[in-house]
């Protein structure tokens, strides 16, 4: 299928509206709290949701096409443009985490969570980048589809890593605020696996070639 100019007007709406809406959350946040500590850590986590709800629907289409049927289909025919809405929304997170690292006097998680969800950011424009048409063909079909899977899961399990990271530390406010992300997360990848062993059973069903 050619990649055309509809095709790219509406891939445009999706990262221009995702990336707008994170910057007027962030501007928001800098406005009533400042640029601070608490405006920062306030910042991280709204902009973190807000790109989240972008890739959990980037993420769940195609399995939950597969688990549920095709009701879901224009969600997974939508995988691209909600792939790439979320990866433009995660810019002004990522710029948050490089305040937070400035205005720190040490770093603010240890080195090897930085690594962890530094490699999920990797994966992120990666993805990205090769979801160019002109690029994507570049690959063997084979290793797309192997990056796409293990980048989509490994961020997929960052974002929920995050979210269980001791939702119970702190105030019934913030334990609310961490909830239906946790349970939406869970779900997501609850939905992925159960997809995966449906399309193994199905490889595994298969009549086997004549000849």
């Amino acid at each position: 299928m050619s990649f055309t100019v509809a095709n790219k007007s509406r891939t445009a709406f999706w990262m221009a509206g995702a990336y707008l809406g994170s910057l007027a959350i962030a501007a928001g946040i800098l406005w009533t709290m400042g640029a601070g500590q608490r405006g920062t850590l306030t910042g991280l986590q709204l902009t973190a949701r807000w790109s989240y709800l972008f890739f959990l629907a980037a993420y769940t289409g195609g399995a939950l096409t597969t688990v549920f049927g095709p009701v879901f289909q224009p969600l997974a025919r939508r995988g691209r443009d909600l792939g790439l809405a979320f990866a433009s929304a995660h810019l002004t997170h990522l710029c948050f985490v490089l305040w937070d690292y400035h205005i720190s006097a040490h770093p603010p998680v240890p080195t090897s969570s930085a690594i962890y969800f530094g490699l999920a950011a990797v994966f992120t424009y990666l993805l990205a980048l090769f979801s160019i048409p002109g690029l994507a063909a570049e690959l063997n079909p084979h290793v797309w589809w192997a990056l796409r899977t293990l980048g989509m899961d490994y961020i997929a399990i960052a974002f929920l890593r995050d979210f269980l990271h001791d939702p119970f530390n702190g105030s019934l406010s913030h334990l609310i605020g961490y909830l239906p992300f946790i349970a939406l997360g869970s779900a997501a990848v609850a939905v992925r696996v159960v997809a995966y062993a449906k399309r193994l059973r199905r490889w595994w069903l298969a009549p086997a070639p004549a000849g």
